[in-house]
């Protein structure tokens, strides 16, 4: 019995966690979710343009030239990716943007899936720049320049996964 109890009790919680994430989408607090989602991305960001950064500086030691400048745009694609987050449609308090505060319950339950997978993704970045720290040593440099180009890739991915969100905000629920 007391097992039962304690899956019920956690399944309770998991749907209040899951109701309190929809309600601010659909309850007049979408800017407070919004800003959320936002503060998180601009955050993993400034993550990456630090392991990013190692990276570039591990390879000016090695004297790895293209490694080095691929880091450099790796950061470059990071900050551009941070300000996108910062600058999106809705950060403004006074957004003119006309989806705002009036998704239906489809649209809302997608992006909340959507933003889920945005930052999902920016983890699989996380972990691709670990091991692309963890293998560059020991390569060459152009082994070492293919593994940047997959966490770029990875990054890319992110941003452009990112940057879908205002089709759902505008209403729009298909690709």
């Amino acid at each position: 019995m007391g097992l039962e109890s304690s899956a019920i009790a956690t399944a309770i919680q998991a749907v209040r966690a899951l109701v309190t994430v929809y309600d601010g989408y659909e309850k007049g607090r979408f800017m407070k979710s919004d800003e959320a989602v936002r503060s998180e991305i601009q955050r993993r960001c400034e993550m990456l343009i630090r392991h990013a950064e190692k990276l570039e500086q591990d390879a000016h030691r090695r004297q790895h030239r293209n490694s080095r400048m691929a880091c450099a745009q790796v950061i470059e694609t990071l900050e551009s990716f941070n300000r996108e987050a910062q600058f999106s449609t809705s950060a403004n308090h006074i957004s003119k943007h006309k989806g705002i505060g009036k998704l239906k319950s489809s649209s809302v339950r997608k992006l909340v899936d959507h933003d889920s997978k945005s930052l999902q993704s920016l983890v699989e970045a996380t972990r691709k720049a670990n091991e692309v720290a963890e293998a560059l040593s020991d390569l060459p440099e152009q082994e070492g320049l293919a593994l940047i180009s997959q966490f770029e890739q990875k990054i890319n991915r992110a941003r452009n996964h990112f940057l879908e969100r205002n089709m759902f905000i505008d209403g729009l629920t298909t690709r």
